[in-house]
């Protein structure tokens, strides 16, 4: 069995930004939402994957690695067609594509992603279960190149220029008890400079997950420039100085 998820969604005035864009996180939802519902369809969904083998302890979706591209950006009141697909399956890890379309047809956004599934006791990554390995991807379609697990500037180091502390509330947290990751990306872009946010949209970003964060955390949001139009960010457990995120996003101008 093989699916390919097709969705569509109107774009309504609290889903924009300041501009009258679509948001980043709004897309990044609906991907969200697009891809849970694909995966219920393959038998693979939160609810199964947490029931699906009573005997051991139940399992969890996490992502690894996502990395979106902005082609042009919906405005409010429009039509967008979010549609995905698995792409690729390995031992430890599955790949997923998006596609984000007008409705004419031509393409506003694409993004890859890499998912791991993981021990929703004891919190540590697992192999994928074997109904899962066995899933079958779609076969009339064509894949993004797969994401590399360490992007080259995961090895850069740097100081941050920037930071901002954020503590995690409630309604960050999603059903698998930790921080959802378009809560990273949205406080991840609302501690970008002023002037960045007010005169240029976000091109390109680029994510590593590195491990999860949880319900009264405190998190450093950092970032520093890395080239004239792109930034590095990271997000930092506070207590710990553990990595919870590495990013790198790229920005274009606003079009007069």
């Amino acid at each position: 069995m093989s699916a390919i998820q097709s969705d569509t969604y109107d774009l309504r005035g609290y889903e924009c930004d300041a501009l009258g864009r679509i948001s980043i996180p709004t897309l990044m939802n609906w991907m969200q939402e697009s891809a849970n519902r694909n995966a219920i369809a393959y038998g693979i969904g939160i609810d199964e994957l947490a029931r699906r083998d009573l005997d051991r302890s139940p399992l969890g979706w996490m992502l690894m690695r996502f990395r979106l591209r902005m082609h042009h950006y919906p405005l409010y009141g429009q039509s967008v067609r979010v549609v995905t697909y698995p792409t690729f399956v390995e031992k430890y890890f599955i790949h997923r594509d998006f596609r984000v379309l007008a409705e004419d047809g031509s393409l506003l956004a694409e993004a890859g992603s890499t998912w791991l599934v993981f021990d929703m006791d004891k919190r540590t990554m697992v192999p994928l279960p074997g109904f899962i390995r066995t899933l079958t991807p779609p076969a009339d379609i064509e894949p993004l190149p797969t994401l590399p697990l360490k992007p080259p500037f995961q090895n850069q180091t740097w100081e941050p220029t920037r930071q901002t502390d954020v503590p995690v509330g409630w309604f960050s947290i999603d059903q698998n008890q930790h921080v959802n990751n378009v809560a990273y990306i949205q406080w991840l872009l609302e501690a970008t400079d002023q002037q960045t946010l007010e005169t240029a949209a976000l091109a390109e970003l680029d994510v590593v997950y590195r491990t999860e964060s949880h319900w009264q955390d405190q998190l450093l949001i950092q970032s520093t420039p890395d080239t004239a139009d792109a930034y590095l960010h990271r997000i930092v457990q506070a207590s710990s100085g553990r990595d919870v995120l590495l990013a790198r996003t790229q920005w274009r101008p606003n079009p007069s």
